[in-house]
């Protein structure tokens, strides 16, 4: 199962029989793909999609994503599929108990600090870069989490360790381009754009799995309510973000699969280039569903087992445990 990617601007999408057709401004037929290999489509900027190829879509379960034209996401169009208001309640019941909560939230950092820590000492650095002195920073800083009693404390502390676990990205990525850390809205270099957009990607993969579950996606644990945030994604999204994404960017600018004809510079912004958005969305589809990896890993169908687990746990009031990368030399690794 696939997600496609239609950027064509002014090119629309119409059902044909039991596929959907991407068709040009001048109508001519661009693309033709079955239904039954579908697990999503996302549409950036200026496309369209026909009134009867979105209810085809829809009656056959595959959710629809709207995109800015340069990757920002604007909101889902989802399958019903799941009317689960008791594990609604239970997701209720949980965020009420404070220490259930703070349990949770404390959880999901620990495990985000320890997969930083995997990719760390798993990277074969090639400029004489030792981690050692970071690594023991971010498992003494890791230790203070037992002590946290706010989500404000836990979050401080997932700051403090990202801001030394970019201090070693910066020396995994060796390409033309430089990185001196983590920047956003709008990321000024090309490999904060990929991160940028890698992250959005992944969010609206875990908002698909957890709206499958019927969770209520604004009500997070960590990252608590925010009036149109949706927390409980974000709280899954930190088990993902260096398995998936850093371990992508890493490969992708290593193996100069984006390079700097890939990227246009206009003062101080920087974004892709339509080609560079053609070959980024083509090349974390392949890593999503473990399609060309030396050790491959369909992410998508894990982020949806790790959705059921979490509802488990709600269901039955038993632990959750989020997803922990073991590490391992793979393709990103090897450069």
């Amino acid at each position: 199962m696939s997600v496609l990617y239609v950027k064509e601007q002014g090119s629309y999408v119409k059902k044909s029989g039991e596929t959907v057709e991407v068709m040009s401004r001048q109508n001519e037929r661009l693309l033709t793909f079955p239904v039954a290999n579908l697990d999503g489509l996302s549409v950036f900027g200026n496309v369209q999609l026909t009134t009867q190829a979105l209810a085809f879509l829809l009656e056959n379960g595959v959710d629809v994503s709207l995109f800015s034209r340069n990757g920002t996401l604007i909101g889902q169009v989802l399958a019903d599929a799941s009317k689960n208001i008791f594990l609604r309640l239970a997701q209720y019941d949980a965020y009420q108990d404070f220490d259930i909560r703070m349990g949770l939230a404390r959880v999901i950092i620990c495990n985000k600090i320890e997969n930083q820590c995997q990719l760390i000492q798993h990277y074969r650095y090639k400029d004489g870069f030792s981690p050692q002195q970071e690594l023991g920073k971010m498992e003494k800083l890791k230790r203070k989490l037992e002590t946290c009693m706010t989500s404000n404390e836990i979050l401080g502390v997932e700051g403090m360790c990202s801001n030394i676990y970019f201090s070693c990205f910066a020396h995994m990525v060796s390409c033309n381009f430089e990185f001196s850390g983590r920047n956003r809205r709008p990321p000024k270099d090309p490999i904060n754009v990929i991160l940028s957009l890698g992250y959005t990607f992944l969010t609206r993969e875990v908002c698909t799995a957890l709206e499958a579950e019927s969770f209520e996606v604004y009500l997070g644990f960590l990252h608590g309510v925010r009036y149109g945030r949706k927390s409980l994604a974000l709280d899954m999204v930190e088990e993902f973000r260096q398995p998936v994404v850093d371990r992508f960017v890493i490969r992708s600018f290593n193996k100069r699969i984006l390079n700097e004809f890939d990227f246009e510079v206009e003062e101080d912004k920087v974004t892709l280039a339509e080609e560079g958005f053609s070959k980024f969305c083509r090349e974390f589809e392949n890593w999503m569903t473990g399609r060309k990896s030396v050790q491959p890993v369909n992410y998508r169908k894990l982020i949806r087992s790790q959705a059921a687990g979490l509802k488990k746990a709600l269901r039955d009031k038993t632990d959750y445990t989020p997803y922990h990368w073991e590490g391992g030399r793979d393709l990103c690794d090897q450069l």
